[in-house]
């Protein structure tokens, strides 16, 4: 699909739009993401923001693109980066279909991004030949929004994994680049990436669940150079952060739910969308 007809698909369908108004945003665009995305797919995201759906095609990108200009609906994404945090596998069983996908959070000098693994690419995960800190190139992935409202990347059955030295990934930063501080959370904080040092067990206590199957939720103190904070793990992740803190007080938690308790007080909550693991191993 050309430029121009997808100009005049977006005049078909907004009327009241003149194509120098759509060149004068598509110029707005190019210069947004520093050139690094065709036309076609600029149009496509004017478009989507002007509330037009149009004929989908591949996204062309010059080379691999940085997280911040990833946007929902783009195909044939290149994105490089450093492992941060690689969830466990999880299968699915539908009406019409059953799979299974992993999950994978990859950062680059502009942030962090979700990765879905599907199916087969998700095996990579199950045989261990992804590691947290290691830098890696995905290639042929497609973008969509998730439930949060932000950009997430899929991995199907056409993409590539790649491994990559840190030179040709630019440099990928450090976990240190994205963790909040504790004495800067608030009730409006969100989900944030914490790590510190553990410095008691509150206490590990059982209950019921409204299913009536058994739940165990730990709480524990966990400091940083700025502050103090309770740390309540749900569930499965109760089990992991007792393993952690067999080789190591040094904990890394990356998304994290932040919630005021009664009292008025802070507390940071890990369930199953959380990763858990020394700070150590992403270093």
């Amino acid at each position: 699909m050309t430029t121009q007809t997808l100009i005049d698909e977006i005049q078909t369908k907004n009327p009241q739009v003149t194509q120098a108004q759509i060149l004068e945003r598509l110029d707005t665009e190019r210069n947004r993401t520093g050139g690094l995305l065709a036309d076609e797919t600029l149009l496509r995201l004017i478009a989507a923001k002007m509330g037009i759906q149009v004929q989908q095609n591949t996204y062309q990108s010059k080379d691999t693109s940085s997280i911040t200009q990833l946007f929902p609906g783009l195909y044939d994404v290149n994105v490089a980066g450093r492992l941060f945090a690689i969830f466990p596998v999880k299968t699915f069983q539908g009406e019409e279909k059953s799979g299974k996908f992993a999950t994978l959070m990859l950062g680059d000098e502009g942030g962090l991004l979700r990765v879905i693994l599907w199916n087969e690419k998700a095996d990579l995960v199950e045989k261990g030949e992804l590691k947290t800190g290691q830098d890696i190139k995905l290639l042929h992935g497609y973008t969509r929004l998730d439930r949060y409202g932000k950009t997430e990347l899929h991995l199907g059955n056409r993409s590539r994994i790649e491994n990559q030295p840190p030179e040709k990934t630019g440099g990928s930063p450090p976990i240190e680049r994205f963790l909040t501080k504790i004495s800067s959370l608030n009730p409006d904080s969100g989900n944030v990436h914490l790590t510190g040092t553990v410095k008691a067990i509150l206490g590990k206590n059982s209950f019921k669940r409204s299913d009536d199957s058994d739940g165990v939720v730990l709480r524990l103190a966990l400091r940083d150079d700025s502050g103090e904070i309770t740390v309540v793990a749900w569930n499965e992740k109760v089990e992991e952060i007792e393993k952690t803190l067999r080789d190591s007080a040094q904990l890394l938690l990356v998304n994290v739910k932040v919630k005021e308790a009664q009292g008025g007080t802070i507390e940071g909550h890990v369930d199953a969308n959380t990763f858990v693991t020394s700070n150590s191993s992403v270093s």
